[in-house]
């Protein structure tokens, strides 16, 4: 099941242009099964995006990108961003207090808050985004690498924030995935790898999942 796990809406942040509407209608097109919602530091925008995607017979899903201290963490489980300042490693400690996932994103672009080296002195990510929408192909060969290097399965997502990126990398789950709790669950469980155009010409697939 082909998921783009990475996206971002209008409603939700300020830096996309991207309605829900437009969102769910080209992923549908584009063949993609399900896109996550992870907009900013909210989730204000999911309730909504799951209103059009059952209109369109499309699965949307829910997470959040929580901007640490270090870097842009993405979540699954987390409803609500934590108060104030948190570090990264605080925040996977809550997250998987609640039963969730957490996973760097783009963790070595430049051009974002990201962690960079500093992905080596956290401990607990339950998978490394190794295929980023708005990282170069040298960023995403490092995250590649240091997943290799901390045995960590790799996702994949768009970073979307316009039409044009939606479903340029994905993660492919090997079950079917009907809600949030399935998601994580497969995460968890390692059943998915990242995936680049579609799944066409897919460098990755033998990764440690």
């Amino acid at each position: 099941m082909l998921i783009d796990i990475h996206t971002h809406t209008s409603i939700g942040s300020r830096c996309s242009i991207l309605h829900p509407k437009d969102l769910i209608i080209t992923a549908k097109r584009r063949g993609i099964e399900a896109v996550c919602i992870t907009d900013h530091d909210t989730t204000k925008a999911v309730k909504l995006c799951k209103e059009i995607g059952r209109e369109y017979g499309f699965l949307v899903l829910g997470g959040m990108e929580v901007r640490c201290e270090e870097g842009d963490i993405l979540t699954f489980g987390l409803w609500e961003k934590p108060p104030g300042k948190i570090r990264v490693q605080e925040l996977i400690e809550l997250v998987h207090d609640v039963g969730g996932v957490v996973i760097p994103a783009h963790p070595f672009r430049t051009e974002a808050p990201s962690l960079g080296d500093r992905i080596w002195e956290v401990r607990g990510f339950d998978a490394i985004e190794v295929l980023n929408g708005n990282a170069s192909d040298y960023q995403n060969e490092l995250a590649r690498k240091a997943a290799l290097k901390l045995d960590l399965p790799g996702t994949g997502g768009s970073d979307a924030h316009s039409i044009l990126a939606v479903g340029e990398y994905l993660t492919f789950f090997e079950d079917q995935i009907q809600n949030e709790e399935e998601l994580i669950a497969a995460i968890k469980e390692r059943k998915f790898h990242a995936e680049n155009n579609l799944g066409t010409g897919d460098p990755i697939m033998n990764w440690p999942r």
